[in-house]
């Protein structure tokens, strides 16, 4: 059976918000089909939010994403014929996301082998609580400092392959990739920057599956105004979740951290045993 209006509407708010938010979106989806008694979602709907998403965090990315753009092509013009200096901390930092990003592309692959144990609530309940370690451990590092200019390749995968582990459920992939980042002592605000460009790739990834998946199985369900419309507001809800999560992850940022979204992290992985015992 099909959401509701009002279930489908907040299905979009809560998977945008807790796309951003370090407490895995594909839980929170998981349970509200299990709260709402429904059995699975179109790809149709699937494509519509992650296009909100990704909306929210290319306009929030933008000024970061055209500067880059920018260095990258200034760099191509032979010195002599460059009428400004060379952006050279902008072309380190797309060094370095697309070394963020390449094994989030490679999990995307893995995405379909992983999904099945979504299924199982008690792997939910495993995952929850190690992501709520993952948000926890960096409460007792000391704070850093560091950006592009002095960060390795290697710790630049290592962020990725945080990002890559999104694809299972109960694990996220802007928790775990700002949790290492944190580890490799890097500037919480720059981490989270460079976190949120990652998960754009990683919604692109998304939006282009549900595409194929549209093509490969076909428009099962009957399209009509009134589902295209709900599937509309459905993406606009989740482009408003995304940047309520955008605003909340940087003003924690500039704070104390993520860490007591590991308690909240904990307590869902209780609620999520209880629902399963219930079941």
């Amino acid at each position: 059976m099909d959401l509701s209006w009002i279930e489908s509407i907040l299905y979009g708010l809560v998977s945008g918000l807790t796309d951003i938010l370090p407490v895995s979106a594909q839980a929170h989806r998981i349970l509200l089909l299990k709260v709402f008694g429904r059995v699975g979602r179109s790809d149709l709907l699937q494509l519509m939010i992650y296009s909100g998403i990704f909306a929210a965090l290319y306009f929030s990315s933008q000024k970061h994403l055209v500067r880059m753009n920018r260095a990258r092509k200034l760099s191509r013009v032979p010195k002599r014929r460059r009428k400004r200096p060379l952006d050279t901390r902008s072309l380190m930092d797309l060094s370095l996301l697309k070394t963020i990003i390449l094994p989030v592309i490679l999990s995307l692959f893995l995405y379909q082998y992983a999904k099945p144990l979504g299924d199982k609530l008690l792997f939910v309940v495993l995952f929850l609580f190690v992501n709520g370690i993952i948000l926890y451990i960096p409460q007792y590092l000391p704070s850093g400092n560091r950006d592009c200019r002095t960060l390795s390749r290697v710790e630049g995968l290592l962020m990725g392959l945080g990002g890559g582990l999104g694809i299972l459920p109960g694990i996220s992939g802007m928790g775990s990739a700002t949790a290492v980042a944190s580890v490799c002592g890097v500037d919480r605000n720059y981490g989270l920057t460079m976190a949120l460009m990652m998960n754009m790739a990683f919604s692109a990834g998304m939006m282009v599956m549900s595409v194929m998946n549209m093509v490969s199985n076909g428009l099962v369900e009957t399209l009509s105004f009134m589902l295209l419309l709900r599937y509309l507001l459905t993406g606009i809800a989740a482009f408003g979740g995304s940047m309520l999560g955008i605003r909340i992850m940087r003003a924690m940022a500039s704070g104390n951290g993520y860490g007591l979204f590991g308690f909240y992290c904990w307590g869902l992985a209780l609620f999520t045993f209880i629902l399963n015992l219930l079941a």
